[in-house]
């Protein structure tokens, strides 16, 4: 008696629920990462998948050992690169948690639908030639659905009521430490990349600024607000070389009492936002900018966007 494996099949399934799973613990604990290292790691916890189906009759231990220490250590370094030693546990400890609640989700539908046909017919090598290929389909389908609600979830449960947080903003060579406001309402982007947007006040990101940006910065603002009599025609001065041109869009809003409007934003280099002792980076980041105090009491100067939280 033998069993007949299809590498190819177990690879290629493997890889996919990697593939989901390392794309919950990066949305979740939002570890910066790139399609590369995502891909690289869930391949190779897919060929360690494959390891194991061909030498299945390896001692426990051993395999308890290559499948929840080995391969979890190596997909979580290579999809998300050097992290601290506590972070990398977490990172690991949630994938752990991924695969119990993903596999919570097919071991119910494989008992309670059709799938563990299907399941059986695509390890056989057989479910592409069947016409109701479909069911299964829909069934993955259904679980990266799960994934979606999983995710949110776990967000919400993990952020709790904190809704203000440290964060930094990086501008050339320059950098400031803000409060910023996570609003679940800030429905900006920008209209060329459809980028998520967040607003800063002009007294805080001044301070990145040269005096001839400054210039500019509020140029713009007078045009978007309509402040004609107050244009500062010294911008235009094709004489100045400055070491760092400040590229500014306008970005249209919709606020309460008002229709809509228009304010002057740029790219932040970088923008880090810290929850405890954990950071959040995002690269290139637009901030709007307001003229207008943000919060009255001046609990933050910034309303983040939560598409980068």
């Amino acid at each position: 008696m033998y069993l007949e494996i299809y590498i190819d099949v177990i690879f290629s399934i493997n890889f996919l629920m990697d593939i989901l799973l390392l794309l919950v613990v990066k949305k979740i604990l939002k570890y910066p990462s790139s399609r590369i290292r995502l891909i690289c790691s869930a391949a190779a916890g897919a060929a360690g998948a494959c390891i194991l189906a061909v030498f299945p009759y390896l001692y426990g231990w051993i395999q308890f050992l290559i499948t929840y220490v080995v391969i979890s250590y190596c997909m979580i370094v290579l999809a998300f690169g050097k992290q601290s030693g506590k972070a990398r546990l977490k990172a690991i400890l949630l994938l752990y948690f991924s695969v119990f609640f993903l596999g919570g989700v097919i071991n119910s539908l494989y008992y309670n639908s059709r799938l563990g046909y299907y399941f059986k017919e695509l390890i056989s090598g057989n479910l592409f030639g069947d016409r109701n290929s479909v069911w299964f389909l829909a069934a993955f389908l259904t679980g990266i659905g799960a994934i979606y609600i999983f995710t949110n979830t776990i967000k919400k449960l993990r952020s709790g009521n904190l809704e203000i947080y440290p964060t930094d903003l990086y501008y050339g060579d320059k950098q400031i430490h803000i409060k910023g406001f996570l609003d679940t309402g800030n429905n900006l982007y920008d209209p060329v990349y459809g980028k998520p947007v967040i607003i800063t006040e002009l007294s805080v990101i001044e301070t990145l600024l040269t005096e001839y940006q400054k210039k500019k910065l509020i140029h713009m603002l007078n045009i978007a607000e309509g402040n004609l009599s107050s244009l500062d025609e010294s911008i235009y001065d094709s004489s100045r070389t400055e070491e760092k041109e400040l590229s500014i869009m306008m970005i249209p809003f919709r606020s309460v009492g008002k229709k809509n409007g228009l304010l002057p934003g740029f790219i932040l280099e970088r923008v880090v936002i810290w929850t405890g002792d954990e950071k959040t980076e995002n690269d290139r980041v637009f901030t709007a900018i307001s003229r207008g105090i943000l919060s009255g009491h001046r609990e933050y100067q910034a309303i983040l966007h939560k598409d980068i939280l």
